[in-house]
């Protein structure tokens, strides 16, 4: 098996007025889109946390850390685009690591 030569690291932070099924379907479908271009995804809970500033009129935000692991690069515009397009996504960040 070939190590892993592709870290990317995704910080998403959701809307808090949404329940908590609804944000399981987002993370879900957030997994399902990087399985589909065969990247293994690593979902961890950090927490719902107070914002610096509002976003999208929001004082607090609903925090995930995604790890995706793959041995190609990721299109990352591919990524964006899903990310942007998703309505109770406030705020996202994906860095290499």
């Amino acid at each position: 098996m070939k190590p892993d030569k592709f870290i990317y690291q995704i910080v998403a932070v959701l809307s808090p007025k949404i329940e908590d099924k609804e944000k399981e379907a987002v993370i879900n479908k957030i997994e399902e889109t990087l399985s589909k271009i065969g990247v293994a995804v690593t979902k961890n809970h950090v927490g719902l946390k107070d914002l610096v500033y509002p976003i999208k009129k929001f004082d607090r935000g609903d925090f995930w850390d995604l790890e995706a692991k793959s041995d190609k690069p990721i299109k990352l515009n591919e990524i964006n685009l899903f990310l942007n397009r998703e309505i109770n996504i406030i705020r996202y960040l994906v860095l290499k690591k």
